[in-house]
């Protein structure tokens, strides 16, 4: 005996399977660019929910053609919804990569004493410690090693002038940064700050989704064991999705750490530590 296949299930097959195609393209086939995601994203999240209504109606007679529209259509939108949130929000959380920190790296007080290859002057004389750079920006974080839990200052500076255009100063020394073109992604810990490195002042983002777990007992922070264990990891990586009020879209940015933490620097690349006091 064969059995026909309802024509709702047929529209809610069929429109997911355009919603997943599209949304395949965009991610695999396009590699995200920012500026195709609107159009994407209404291909996926009204497209498919259209033909699914659609394939339903025109398999559907009678009274029930108005139900066979809307029902199908959103139980795809629904099914859509939930893949979205599985890639853009719960999958990122799993692809993450951290660094034991030894115990040398402690919060012991001592003097900041950044190797010559990290060192970077500043404008008024000073040296810092240099966590990220492109070719005409540099991040520079100056530590007081003195006081726990050792104070920082970062520093955006312009190489084309040496100029500081941008500083921001926190209670520690837990400080993470990558630029990803003309946007620098800077962590003190687990919160986050992306600013324009043209212009020093933060972007304009209405929703941003990130995965970076900062300093943390656990390699993996989302599952955080349930006692101390005394050891350190920081995390060298992080998937970013920002949202900015211009227009713009930065989609799964996977993006690569620097870092200092309890008086040592972690190279993101290579996963080296290196104590700087």
């Amino acid at each position: 005996m064969v059995h026909k296949i309802p024509p709702i299930l047929w529209g809610i097959i069929i429109g997911v399977l355009v919603s997943i195609t599209f949304g395949l393209i965009y991610l695999l086939v396009l590699g995200e660019p920012g500026a195709a995601f609107y159009l994407f994203a209404g291909l996926v999240f009204l497209g498919g929910p259209l033909i699914a209504g659609v394939v339903a109606v025109a398999k559907t007679a009678g009274p029930q053609r108005t139900r066979a529209f809307f029902f199908p259509s959103f139980v795809t939108f629904g099914i859509v919804s939930v893949l979205f949130f599985f890639i853009y929000l719960i999958q990122p959380i799993f692809a993450r990569t951290s660094v034991q920190l030894p115990e040398v790296c402690n919060r012991e007080a001592g003097n900041f004493n950044p190797p010559p290859h990290l060192a970077y002057p500043l404008p008024d004389g000073d040296v810092g410690i240099l966590i990220a750079s492109n070719p005409q920006y540099a991040l520079v974080n100056l530590i007081d090693y003195q006081q726990p839990p050792f104070p920082s200052t970062v520093f955006l500076v312009d190489k084309s002038n040496n100029i500081v255009t941008h500083r921001m100063d926190f209670n520690d020394d837990i400080i993470s940064a990558a630029f990803d073109e003309f946007t620098l992604y800077l962590f003190n810990d687990k919160i986050g700050y992306f600013i324009d490195a043209r212009t020093g002042e933060p972007e304009k983002s209405f929703m941003t989704m990130d995965n970076y777990g900062g300093l943390s007992e656990s390699d993996r922070p989302v599952l955080m064991a349930a006692n101390s264990t005394g050891e350190w990891h920081l995390e060298t990586s992080a998937v970013i999705t920002s949202w900015n009020s211009d227009g713009s879209v930065k989609s799964r940015r996977y993006l690569t750490f620097d870092g200092t933490a309890l008086g040592c620097f972690v190279a993101g690349a290579t996963h080296n530590v290196t104590v700087i006091k």
